[in-house]
C-alpha cells in the first residue's frame, strides 16, 4: 500500500528545510518555485479580505484544511498512486491556528472525506497556521457589501445554481454568491449573474493548485469540499454582522437526481459516481460545523426535485428561462470550450429542457447519435449507461440502486423524497432518449 504524505506550510519553502524523501512539501497562501514542491491558495487570503468583514478563526482554519485536501487530491494521480487505479491513501500534516478545535472532529472529518473521494485520509493538525485576514484592506478596490445579506449560496454558473439564486432574489432575499473562479469559469458566471434582477453580492475565489513536478489527477472528487469551505468563510463573515448565535443559511442548489447520483450500472460505482452533494455527505459536514461552531446551516432546497421540475417551476413563476442556455452543465466543456452534449450532466440537462417545455438552443459538441456512432468507446459510454439505467425496473430494484450511492436519511418523508426524485429523474431522461431514438 502506497501512502502519500504531504506536509503543508505557511512559510516560504525556499527559506526552510524541506521534509525530504517520502514527503511532499506544499505551500499554503503563497507561491513556490522550488522543484518538487507545490502551492495552493496564493491569492485566497486577499480574496477573503474582499468580503470587507473579518471571518472567524475556526472558519479560516477550515479553509486551510480544505486547501490542504484539495492540494493532495489534485497533485496525486489515481492511476499511479491508487489501489486498483482508484483509492489512494493520504497522510496530511496541516498547520492551523487552533488545532485543538479540530481534534475532536478529526475522525468524523476523515470519514466524510473518504465518503466523498473514495480515498483513505489521515489528518494531522499542528500549531503554526496562518491567522485570518484583516477585516478590510482599504487598497482593495472591489469589495462585497455584506450589510443586509441574509443567505450564502454556491454559484457555479450551472443551471441549478442559477435557478436557485433567481428564486432567492425573486423572494426578496439578498444572497452572497460564492464561486470557484477557475480559469474559464468566470466569464459565463458573470454573464449568468448579470441576468439576475435584484441585489446580489459576489465572492469569487480561486484555489489554483500549482505543482512543480509531473502528474496530476483530473477527477477532483474533493472540489466541493473546497467550495463549501469558501462558503463557510463567507457565512461566518455575514454572521458577524448579525445577532450573536445567528446561523446563516448556506444554500447548495442541486437537483436531487444528480445529488443522489445513484450508479447507472453496476460498474459505475467509484470513479463514475460522485458524491459532491449527497445527503449523507452534507449531513456529516453539518454535524462537523455544529461541533466546531461554524455559523452555517447547510440547505439543499431542491433535494426532492429533478432538474426538469426546477426549470418548470421557474417557468410557471414567470422567470426568464432564456437565460438557461447561458448556463454550463458539462464537466468537459473546458477541453473545447463547448458543452459536449453526451456526458451524463449534458443528458440530464437536455432532458430537463424537454420536461419543462423550454427550447434548448445550447450549442453542443455532438448529438447522442453522433456519440454512439463514433469509434471512440469513451464517447458513447455515458449514453449507453443512461440507456441501460432507464430500462423498466421494479420499485425495490430502484430503491436498492438509490441506496447503493450511500446512506439516506431515516426520516420516512425525507427518505421517500429521495427515492421519488431518483425515479422521476430516470423518467425524464427516458423521455428524452426516446425523442433521440436511443431507446424505444
Amino acid at each position: 500500500m502506497t501512502i502519500t504524505r504531504l506536509k503543508l506550510h505557511t512559510d516560504d519553502l525556499s527559506k526552510i528545510a524541506l521534509s525530504g524523501k517520502g514527503v511532499s512539501d506544499i505551500r499554503l497562501y503563497g507561491v513556490t518555485g522550488v522543484q518538487d514542491t507545490a502551492h495552493i491558495g496564493n491569492r485566497v487570503a486577499d480574496q477573503v479580505e474582499r468580503l470587507s468583514v473579518s471571518t472567524s478563526t475556526v472558519a479560516f482554519d477550515f479553509l486551510t484544511i480544505a486547501l490542504a485536501v484539495t492540494a493532495a487530491d489534485s497533485i496525486t494521480p489515481r492511476q499511479e498512486f491508487g489501489e486498483d487505479g482508484w483509492a489512494r491513501v493520504f497522510d496530511l500534516d496541516i498547520p492551523l491556528v487552533s488545532p485543538a478545535t479540530w481534534m475532536h472532529v478529526k475522525e468524523r472529518l476523515e470519514k466524510a472525506l473518504g465518503f466523498l473521494s473514495g480515498d483513505v485520509w489521515t489528518l494531522n493538525f499542528r500549531a503554526s497556521g496562518r491567522g485570518k485576514p484583516s477585516a478590510l484592506n482599504t487598497r482593495k478596490r472591489r469589495v462585497a457589501n455584506l450589510n443586509g445579506v441574509d443567505v450564502v449560496s454556491l454559484f457555479s454558473g450551472g443551471m441549478d445554481s442559477w435557478i436557485g439564486v433567481t428564486e432567492l432574489v425573486q423572494s426578496g432575499r439578498v444572497p452572497l454568491l460564492v464561486s470557484h473562479a477557475y480559469t474559464g469559469d468566470r466569464g459565463y458566471q458573470n454573464s449568468v449573474a448579470a441576468s439576475l434582477k435584484g441585489r446580489i453580492e459576489r465572492f469569487p475565489v480561486n484555489a489554483s493548485p500549482i505543482r512543480r513536478f509531473a502528474g496530476h489527477d483530473t477527477t477532483m472528487r474533493t472540489r466541493s469540499f473546497n467550495f463549501i469551505a469558501f462558503a463557510a468563510v463567507a457565512a461566518d463573515s455575514v454572521a458577524s454582522l448579525k445577532t450573536a448565535g445567528t446561523r446563516i443559511p448556506l444554500h447548495v442548489p442541486e437537483n436531487g437526481f444528480i445529488a443522489l447520483n445513484a450508479p447507472l450500472t453496476h460498474r459505475r460505482l467509484g470513479s463514475l459516481s460522485t458524491r459532491t452533494t449527497h445527503p449523507h455527505y452534507l449531513t456529516e459536514l453539518q454535524t462537523i460545523f455544529d461541533e466546531v461552531g461554524l455559523a452555517s446551516e447547510i440547505e439543499n432546497p431542491y433535494r426532492h426535485k429533478t432538474k426538469g421540475q426546477m426549470l418548470a417551476t421557474l417557468k410557471a413563476a414567470g422567470g426568464d428561462t432564456s437565460v438557461a442556455v447561458k448556463t454550463v452543465s458539462c464537466g468537459k466543456w473546458k477541453r473545447k470550450n463547448i458543452q459536449c452534449g453526451h456526458c451524463v450532466p449534458c443528458i440530464i440537462r437536455k432532458s430537463s429542457f424537454l420536461a419543462a417545455g423550454v427550447p434548448d438552443d445550447t450549442p453542443y459538441g455532438r448529438t447522442l447519435t453522433e456519440a454512439i456512432d463514433d469509434y471512440n468507446i469513451h464517447l458513447k459510454d455515458d449514453v449507453m449507461a443512461m440507456a441501460m439505467a432507464v430500462q423498466p425496473a421494479s420499485q425495490s430494484h430502484l430503491r436498492r440502486r438509490a441506496l447503493s450511492s450511500g446512506p439516506l436519511p431515516q426520516d420516512p418523508v425525507e427518505r421517500k423524497g429521495w427515492f421519488d426524485v431518483h425515479e422521476q429523474g430516470l423518467y425524464e431522461v427516458a423521455n428524452y432518449l426516446r425523442t433521440q431514438g436511443v431507446i424505444t
